[in-house]
């Protein structure tokens, strides 16, 4: 029981830093990105969790900001996240871009963040892809407060993304059309970094293991990453929602 009472916790601080971070109110910790190394990073986690009929397209062109890793990432993933779930199972793309392109006054004034923001050099991340789309009705909506077009959820996670963008002075365009896509792009006042840039060797191959893990979880998505990543690692997986047997 006070496992449950710290796991109700944990739950309910998270949800309050995600109603922080939609507000524009969270601790950022800002450090040198690499926005397009960290694309690359999440990419990779994410590969086990979007759907398996999803091709995953990376165009990553340098782009750097100064932020906070940890709260971009959280962007990356929601935004990656959205695309997968837009595909409904369907065989479709996710396309990822990240660059840096000069951009003026009014190429940054967006619907969703009515601040005016001085033209100059931005970096962006661009995730595109080939699902159901939305309608005007809709996408007016998406960065609402617990809205959610999905039956389960807490409707959080875009206006979390808005949040997050504003905090660092950012703007966020969307483009979708019903039947044929939609297109995020975020963009971030570029920064020029002295810090010397150190990128992982792709051919660098993780230390498998080996032996049988039963995987018990009552959420499907838990249930199936956690399969595929083991899986992934090396180890033999039983998956089950319960502790009941045939």
């Amino acid at each position: 029981m006070l496992l449950e009472i710290e796991k109700a916790a944990h739950r309910a601080a998270d949800l309050t830093q995600q109603m922080l971070a939609y507000s524009g109110k969270g601790k950022f910790v800002v450090q040198p990105v690499w926005l397009d190394r960290l694309v690359q990073e999440m990419a990779k986690l994410l590969n086990t969790v979007v759907s398996r009929k999803a091709l995953m397209e990376l165009d990553r062109k340098p782009a750097t900001i100064e932020g906070d890793a940890t709260q971009i990432r959280q962007v990356v993933m929601n935004l990656i996240t959205n695309a997968s779930d837009a595909l409904e199972s369907n065989v479709g793309r996710i396309r990822v871009r990240t660059g840096v392109q000069e951009t003026a006054a009014a190429d940054l004034r967006s619907p969703f963040l009515p601040d005016e923001l001085s033209p100059g050099s931005y970096a962006f991340v661009e995730i595109e892809d080939t699902g159901c789309g939305m309608s005007e009705e809709t996408m007016r909506k998406i960065f609402d407060p617990f809205f959610s077009t999905k039956f389960t959820g807490r409707g959080l996670g875009l206006a979390a993304v808005l949040g997050i963008v504003r905090g660092h002075r950012g703007t966020i365009k969307v483009e979708s059309t019903p039947g044929q896509g939609t297109r995020f792009q975020v963009l971030l006042p570029s920064a020029v970094l002295t810090t010397e840039r150190v990128d992982l060797d792709p051919e660098v191959q993780l230390p498998r293991g080996h032996g049988t893990i039963l995987v018990v979880d009552d959420e499907p998505s838990v249930r199936e990453c956690a399969q595929r990543v083991l899986e992934s690692g090396g180890f033999t997986v039983h998956a089950a929602e319960d502790g009941h047997t045939d």
